[in-house]
C-alpha cells in the first residue's frame, strides 16, 4: 500500500502517523543513513554549541537542570528529550518552552524534501528535525540527550562541544550487551578526542575510562575529580575549588552533581545564590511527580533496576512519614521485569499490576506472577491503568500513598486520567 506523504498544511499528527510507518523497522543501528541526511540538507553546519547527553538514567533530569542553570545566564538554550509523555512537542524545547506544531512540521517536510531515497526511522526524523529546528532558532547551546546507547545512536552524528555520561546500567540488552562493561564501552562512543567527558556514574566501568584514554577525551570521573554527598542541610558538591552546600533538590543529587561539574569544567558556572535558586525550582514531569495530595499519589517513569533502586529510596522516606504503600505497575514486555520489581518488593505493602496497551505491552497476569514468585503482599490485576486508578482510589485510605510506575507508558497514562 503506497503511504502518501505529507504537505506544509497537514496536521503534527499526520506527519507523525506518517514517520511511524515509512521506515520498515523501529530502530536500525548505525550512522550512515542519517548522517547522509544531515550532510544533505546541512544541519551539522551550526554555531550552537552542542552538549551530548547519554546515560542508561538520569538524562532528562540532567539536561533540565543544565537548561535552568544556563537559562539563568542569558543563554538561549534548545533541548531534545525523548520519549514524550503526553504530547511529541514535549521532546524539543527552546529556552525551556515548547513550540507550535508548526515548527516541527516545517523540520519534517524540509527533511522529507532533502533525505532523497534514504530511508530514516522515527527517532531519525525526530533528532534530525529538533537539529533543524535548533539551527534554524540559532541557539547558543544544544542539548541533546541521546536515544540508545551512544555510538551508534543518531545523535551521535554530532560534534559535541562536550559530552555526559550520566548512569551505567543493564538496558536495552538486546542492543547494547548484558554487562555494564559493554554498556559503557557503548555509551563512550560520544565522547571525542581532546573534549570535556564528564561521567556521573559512581562505579564506572574500566571500558568508558578505556576508551576515553584511549582516544584522549578529557575525562572527568565521579568519585575521582567530583563527588556529592548527604550534608546536614542537604547536599554538598565538590570539583577542583568548588565545594559548595545545597538544599536537597527534587531530582537526584547525582544528576545535579554531575550537571554542575560539566558547567564548571565550561566556565559555564553561574553563582552559588543562582544555582540554589535554580535547584529549588527545578522539578522534571514523570520523575517521582506528586499527582495528588489527598489521597497522596506519586508517579515515576522507573522501568529498570537502577532507576528501581532510586524510587525505593523515594518510597522509604513516604514510610518514614507514617505511610503504608499502594504499588501499581505496568510495564513492556521487553523490559528486566523481575528485577524492577524485587528492587522495590520490600518496601511495598500491596501491590497493583495493569496491562498496557500495543505490541510491546506487558499482560498485568505475567507481572502478577513475578510479583508473587517475591513477596507475598496481596496483588490485584487490572485491564489498563484508567481501570486500576477507578479501582484503587475509590477506596484508598489516607495513610497509604499510591506510587504508580514501571514505563514512560504508565505515567503518561497516569498524567492524563489526572488532567481529566
Amino acid at each position: 500500500m503506497t503511504v502518501q506523504t505529507p504537505c506544509q498544511s497537514s496536521t503534527l499528527d499526520d506527519w507523525l502517523c506518517y514517520l511511524e510507518g515509512v521506515h520498515p523497522s523501529t530502530i536500525e543501528m548505525g550512522l550512515e543513513r542519517v548522517k547522509r541526511v544531515a550532510e544533505q540538507t546541512q544541519l551539522l553546519d551550526t554555531s550552537s554549541k552542542i552538549i551530548l547527553i547519554g546515560g542508561t538514567n538520569g538524562k532528562g533530569t540532567t539536561a533540565r537542570c543544565l537548561e535552568s542553570l544556563l537559562l539563568a545566564q542569558g543563554y538561549s538554550v534548545g533541548t531534545y528529550a525523548s520519549p514524550h509523555l503526553i504530547r511529541y512537542n514535549e521532546r524539543v524545547r527552546i529556552d525551556g518552552q515548547e513550540l507550535d506544531d508548526q515548527d516541527h512540521i516545517d523540520a519534517f517536510h524540509m527533511l522529507e524534501q532533502g533525505r532523497g531515497a534514504t530511508q530514516l526511522t522515527y527517532f531519525e526524523y525526530g533528532t534530525l528535525g529538533a537539529l533543524a529546528i535548533f539551527k534554524r532558532y540559532a541557539v547558543d547551546y544544544v542539548l541533546l540527550e541521546v536515544g540508545l546507547g551512544g555510538r551508534f545512536d543518531a545523535t551521535n552524528i554530532v560534534t559535541p562541544y562536550a559530552s555526559v555520561i550520566t548512569t551505567i546500567d543493564l538496558d536495552h540488552k538486546e542492543y547494547l550487551g548484558d554487562t555494564r562493561e559493554l554498556v559503557g564501552y557503548d555509551k563512550a562512543g560520544i565522547f571525542r578526542a581532546n573534549t570535556p567527558a564528564v561521567v556521573g556514574d559512581l562505579n564506572i566501568p574500566h571500558t568508558v575510562t578505556d576508551y576515553g584514554t584511549e582516544i584522549d577525551a578529557d575525562l572527568v570521573l565521579a568519585n575521582k575529580d567530583f563527588s556529592h554527598m548527604l550534608s546536614d542541610n542537604g547536599f554538598k558538591w565538590q570539583y577542583l575549588d568548588y565545594d559548595y552546600e545545597f538544599a536537597t533538590p527534587a531530582i537526584p543529587m547525582q544528576n545535579v552533581s554531575t550537571a554542575l561539574t560539566l558547567l564548571a569544567k565550561l566556565n559555564l558556572l553561574p553563582t552559588q545564590d543562582v544555582i540554589s535558586q535554580c535547584l529549588s525550582d527545578l522539578t522534571v514531569e514523570g520523575r517521582f511527580q506528586q499527582l495528588s495530595e489527598s489521597p497522596r499519589v506519586y508517579t515515576d517513569v522507573a522501568h529498570n533496576p537502577e532507576s528501581a533502586r532510586y524510587l525505593r529510596q523515594k518510597i522509604a522516606q513516604l514510610r518514614t512519614q507514617g505511610f503504608k504503600i499502594h504499588a501499581l505497575i505496568a510495564m513492556l514486555a521487553d523490559k528486566d521485569k523481575a528485577s524492577v520489581i524485587k528492587e522495590v518488593s520490600d518496601v511495598v505493602d500491596i501491590w497493583s499490576c495493569a496491562s498496557l496497551q500495543g505490541p510491546r505491552a506487558e499482560q498485568a497476569e505475567n507481572l502478577q506472577t513475578m510479583i508473587r514468585l517475591q513477596t507475598k503482599a496481596p496483588c490485584a490485576i487490572h485491564s489498563s491503568v484508567q481501570t486500576a486508578l477507578d479501582d484503587i482510589l475509590a477506596k484508598q485510605p489516607n495513610d497509604t500513598a499510591l506510587v504508580i510506575f514501571g514505563s514512560f507508558f504508565t505515567v503518561a497514562d497516569a498524567i492524563q486520567y489526572w488532567q481529566k
